[in-house]
Order: structure tokens, then sequence, then C-alpha cells
């Protein structure tokens, strides 16, 4: 017999909280998982884990990519970076300022008003060449301060700040513009299960669903959520790799490669709608890398099971990429997940409940074993599990 699930909230989100703060965050929930795991390439928040060494010419390609580094910096360095330049210009051109003025003699007090000329009026010390400096490059207005036509040297100083202050500033434009529409937070709002669980495709989508008859193989599944309900993603789709490691001669792991995993790239069951949380499916065939493997063999197995969702966000147009992994350990045998979308009869409204997305039941595997199990050439014709059920 299933164990019954937890009783289902009938108590509606109010729809001014934010959706992150649907549920746990996801950092609260891998410190969920065993310590001491297993070494792996890609974090459950999707992080690359794998270190480069030994990288020929490191520092000349991150020069050549300067834009993109300075892109992933954080804000506070932006900031700092471009504060530091406009500063560095000041000075710099105030010093160019100071030198033609002091070569022309404007810093020496003249007694009498027509005995110089001056090249940059009312500029006689490094202060005042600095403010003259900062108007000159922000056109700001000239008004005390301003060059003479006898002064060649000052115009085409003046020339070179103005180009030197454009090009600093439609730099800060382009990278703060570029940082505020990257998907880096709508990232965050993609939600997988923390575990993946594997039995027969029946238990999760029973007979009645599309009136078709139950298909009784196991099948290796996930289920993943977009928590924002405001902006929804469009044409979303989802991958799965498999990486393999392996002990060498000298007794050290080794990665012998990536494989590719079916979850319906041939009849578009990889395209989802993340209008609700959906469940992806993996059936173990003779094709699957799982196939053959029983709970034992699962659970004494290395390998990484990493997971993608791409598409595009709906306000930006920026096409995005969440990653998740699952390690053999975060997968369970003989389970399903709970069903988390059901009808509200009080508003009519269905609904969903996160504190039910973990949740995983137990199957009673030796019940499926015993019906025949269907022709394998009918999956292709299967529809995609959208997660309502």
């Amino acid at each position: 017999m299933e164990s019954a699930p937890p009783p289902w909230s009938t108590a509606v989100p109010k729809s001014d909280v934010p959706c992150a703060a649907s549920f746990d965050s996801l950092d609260s929930m891998v410190s969920k998982l065993k310590k001491g795991s297993r070494p792996r390439l890609v974090s459950k928040n999707g992080t690359c884990l794998l270190k480069q060494i030994d990288r020929p010419q490191r520092h000349i390609a991150q020069i050549r990519n300067w834009f993109h580094l300075l892109i992933e910096n954080t804000w506070r360095r932006i900031l700092m970076l471009f504060a530091s330049s406009f500063l560095i210009s000041w000075v710099v051109f105030a010093c160019i300022y100071s030198l033609i003025a002091f070569i022309s003699g404007d810093f020496h007090d003249h007694h009498f008003e027509g005995e110089h000329e001056y090249c940059i009026q009312n500029v006689h010390n490094f202060i005042t060449a600095f403010l003259f400096s900062v108007e000159s490059q922000h056109t700001i207005g000239y008004g005390y301060r301003y060059i003479t036509s006898a002064c060649p040297p000052a115009y085409i100083t003046l020339f070179v700040q103005l180009i030197v202050g454009v090009l600093i500033q439609t730099l800060i434009g382009g990278v703060v513009l570029a940082k505020l529409l990257r998907p880096k937070k709508r990232l965050r709002e993609i939600r997988y299960s923390l575990m993946g669980v594997i039995a027969p495709l029946s238990s999760a989508f029973p007979e009645d669903y599309g009136g078709e008859k139950p298909d009784h193989r196991n099948a290796l599944m996930f289920r993943i959520a977009d928590i924002c309900d405001k902006l929804h993603l469009c044409e979303p789709h989802v991958r799965l790799y498999m990486a393999r490691t392996r002990i060498n001669k000298h007794g050290q792991k080794e990665l012998i490669g990536m494989r590719d995993m079916d979850v319906g790239y041939d009849n578009g069951r990889d395209r989802l709608l993340l209008i609700w949380p959906v469940i992806v499916v993996h059936m173990i065939n003779e094709k699957s890398p799982l196939f053959g493997m029983t709970r034992e063999t699962l659970a004494a197995a290395d390998f990484e099971l990493i997971m993608t969702v791409e598409g595009i966000v709906e306000a930006t147009g920026m096409t995005f990429q969440a990653r998740t992994s699952y390690l053999p350990d975060e997968i369970q045998w003989g389970y399903r997940f709970a069903p988390i979308v059901r009808l509200n009869e009080q508003n009519s409204r269905f609904q969903v409940q996160y504190s039910l997305f973990d949740y995983t039941i137990p199957v009673d595997m030796e019940q499926f074993l015993q019906v025949e199990t269907i022709n394998e050439n009918d999956d292709d014709d299967r529809p995609n599990p959208s997660g309502l059920h």
C-alpha cells in the first residue's frame, strides 16, 4: 500500500507574495542533502565545478574577452571601476591643461590686463585646471574659465578629452544595460526536484491519462517548475546528459565521456509548458544507459546526470540556460512524485502546493512486474506528461 501524502492545503497564496518566496530557497534545499557526497561536475544550483588548469594563454584570452569579463563582475566593482575611470581622466587632462597654461605663462601674475594673452582664461593653478577639465569633459558649459583663440594645443587636448569622455560614458552605458538584461536572476526561479525517481510510468500517469493503455516500463522522472507566475518562459525545452567516470590503472578517477539521454527529442516531449510544474520522463529501454540496472547496481554506479532547461525570457527576449545535476544516491528507486496541482473547490481555481514539490510516494514495484509490458515502439506516440495528475 502506498503511503498517503501530507494533507492538502486549501489556502491560496496571496498574489502580492514574491514568487521566490513560495518555498525554501535552493541553498536551504541543497543543505538537506547528505554531507560528504561524491564529487560532481555541476552543483545543484547549476554552477560548473570543473577547474581548468595549465590552460595556454589564459590571461591573453581574458583580455580579448574583456567585455564579458567586465559584465561578470559585481556591481560594486563595476561602479568603482567607472568612477575611478572618470576621476583618472579628469586628473590626467587637468595635468595637461596645467602644463599648457604653465608653458603659456598663465600661472604667472600679470598686473596689467593687456600685457598677457591667456591661453586658458582664469586657469592659474592645478585646482582651476581640474575644474576646467570637469566642465569640458561633461559639457557643463563655459563661464568663468574658457579657451581663448590663441591656444591651439588646448584645442587639440579638448577634442581628445571629449572623445575619451564619450567613450567612457558609452562603455558604462553598455555594461550597465547588458548586466541589467542578463537573465541571471531568472535562473533562480527555475526549480528542480531535489531527487529523481525511478518507477513504472503508469504509476505516475495511469490509464485515464490521455485515454491510453498504461505503460508499465520503468522510467526515470524529474520534476521542474518555474516559480514566477507573472512572466512565463517562451519556448522552454529540456536536455538530459549522463557523465560517466572510471578508475584508471593509476587509481585516478577520470571522465570517460558524456551521453545524451532521450527525454522526447523526436516527438517534442522535451518542449515544456512551464505554467505549472511538469514531470520530465526518460524511458528506460534498450537505448537507455540505465537499462538493466537494479536498485543495487544503481546505488553502486558511478555517473552524474546533468539536466538543463533553456528558454527565452518573455520580458527581455534573452536566452538563458538553467542547470542542475543528480548523482546515483539522489535517485530514488521505486518512488513517484506526489500530485501538487489540484482544484481548490472554494474558488474554483487550480493551485500549486509547493510544499509537496519534493514529496515522493513509494510504489509497489512487484505489482507492475506481474503485468505484461507493452511494446516499446509505442513510446514515440505517447503525449508529453504535463504533471497535471
